[in-house]
């Protein structure tokens, strides 16, 4: 089967702000806008990996652990297993209601992937109704054996989510192909 990844990541923050004390209105109405193709592949500004979960629970103190070099879901009438060799964006969104729970990302403890937070044990809490974008698009961040988990935990209520991860499934490929020695 041949397979070809066409991923882009649209980021978009608008706002419009009025100062209505003085005697004149000023309005600062602008947008922070970010817009990035990939191209098929494992380079520089290249994924070839996709992994999506949808609609997601988790009760509060409940947790799970994706294991990135080993994710699994059902499509095209078949379990498919996703490994991934780098991280190039990660999304999650947090469904919860107003005074529903958050969702602590990070802290697995064993074989931690924690290369976006800094170090092993660091986390980041996505709110309720709040999403969660990180993204190293031009390099990515590494998984291999020893830093594959990637840990979630409902806290201070239940949790739905989404999740999605872009990545490559091996490692950068050096400049005119894969090379050998030997």
């Amino acid at each position: 089967m041949t397979t070809e990844l066409r991923s882009s990541l649209n980021v978009d923050l608008g706002w419009t702000w009025r100062d209505l004390n003085g005697a004149f209105v000023t309005t600062d109405s602008n947008r922070l806008q970010f817009a990035k193709e990939l191209a098929d592949g494992t380079g520089v500004d290249q994924a070839d990996r996709i992994w999506h979960a949808a609609d997601k629970s988790l009760a509060s103190g409940q947790s799970i652990t994706l294991y990135l070099n080993a994710l699994a879901r059902n499509m095209f009438d078949d379990t498919i297993t996703t490994q991934f060799g780098k991280i190039k964006a990660i999304m999650i969104v947090n469904k919860s209601a107003p005074g529903g729970g958050s969702l602590v990302v990070g802290g697995a403890g064993a074989q931690e992937w924690c290369a976006p937070f800094g170090m092993i044990g660091d986390t980041v809490k996505v709110m309720p109704g709040s999403p969660l974008m990180l993204a190293n698009l031009r390099d990515g961040w590494e998984v291999g054996y020893g830093n594959e988990a990637l840990k979630m935990t409902a806290v201070g209520g239940d949790v739905a989510f989404d999740v999605a991860i872009l990545g490559t499934s091996t490692l950068d490929e050096p400049p005119g192909g894969s090379s050998s020695s030997g």
